[in-house]
């Protein structure tokens, strides 16, 4: 009789892997995968793209049908996201219709705006307002635990908090896959100290170079009818050389975390989510004498 060997996780990942990349050298580029205007409640199934969403998402999500335009080419309605430290974790997520690794280019990002009613950031606390992209399969709900389980994510992550470290941050961060059960074994991460506005909207828009191994950041704020500025002070950018193996992402979404002490309580709104070049009809401008390169 003949013995049945499974395959090890890790050679199953190695598989998969290696099946990503060669359906990202034999395929071409495709367009962008979401573009979510959530112009329509994404909470009911009434949005455009389909949202599916874990842990307690009453708690933090709630679509604000009524609530008017945010900036021109908005359209009525917005996703209003609570992060608040002591609420259970909750996500809201949709399929990007591929799977991300660290050998292909990408971009993703959203618009959002940080209301300034009920606003606070514990001096003594250090928690993000935070959006990105993940694996359904393997992303843990325990982002703010160690041992971490939130492996194979990619993650625009604002920490409002000034303690005696400094701060604002804008430190986005970035996962791996799995290394000894750990998420921060196989962890990069940069910062930009700054404020980012209250009560106007943002565009974050994220780039990953897979010739450079880097995760470009870059924030804008709305400065008239369909532009937006580049806010210098907030660009960072990410060296992932030591990010082996690699993440695996197949998901945009949106993530509150729990902590169980009050670090923030920001109110977001999103207007705008998006995997693939920015959409239509917006655009940035750079201010005289930037140095920032995309």
């Amino acid at each position: 009789m003949t013995r049945m060997v499974r395959p090890s996780r890790r050679a199953t990942r190695t598989v998969v892997a290696a099946l990503v990349l060669l359906g990202a050298a034999t395929l071409s580029p495709l367009p962008a995968q979401v573009v979510e205007r959530f112009d329509a409640d994404p909470l009911t199934g009434q949005s455009h793209n389909v949202f599916f969403g874990e842990g307690d998402v009453a708690a933090r999500f709630t679509f604000v049908p009524e609530e008017p335009s945010h900036f021109p080419a908005d359209r009525e309605g917005t996703l209003r996201v609570v992060y608040d430290t002591t609420l259970p974790t909750a996500r809201l997520s949709t399929p990007i219709g591929q799977s991300f690794s660290t050998d292909a280019d990408f971009d993703f990002g959203a618009i959002l705006t940080i209301r300034s009613e009920g606003f606070f950031a514990d001096p003594n606390g250090f928690s993000q307002i935070a959006f990105g992209l993940w694996n359904r399969a393997t992303t843990g709900l325990n982002r703010t635990s160690f041992p971490s389980d939130s492996f194979d994510l990619v993650e625009f992550d604002y920490f409002p908090n000034v303690t005696v470290f400094g701060g604002p941050f804008v430190t986005p961060s970035v996962f791996g896959g799995n290394v000894a059960g750990n998420a921060f074994f196989n962890f990069a991460f940069a910062s930009a100290a700054t404020a980012l506005p209250l009560d106007m909207p943002l565009l974050v828009q994220v780039h990953h170079d897979s010739a450079a191994r880097r995760l470009n950041v870059r924030v804008s704020h709305h400065l008239q009818a369909l532009r937006f500025e580049r806010i210098v002070d907030a660009t960072v950018n990410v060296d992932l050389s030591r990010i082996h193996p690699t993440f695996l992402l197949d998901a945009a979404g949106i993530a509150g975390y729990f902590e169980g002490f009050p670090s923030i309580h920001a109110v977001v709104d999103y207007d705008l989510l998006y995997v693939g070049p920015l959409p239509s009809p917006w655009s940035v401008v750079r201010r005289p004498n930037s140095s920032s390169s995309r």
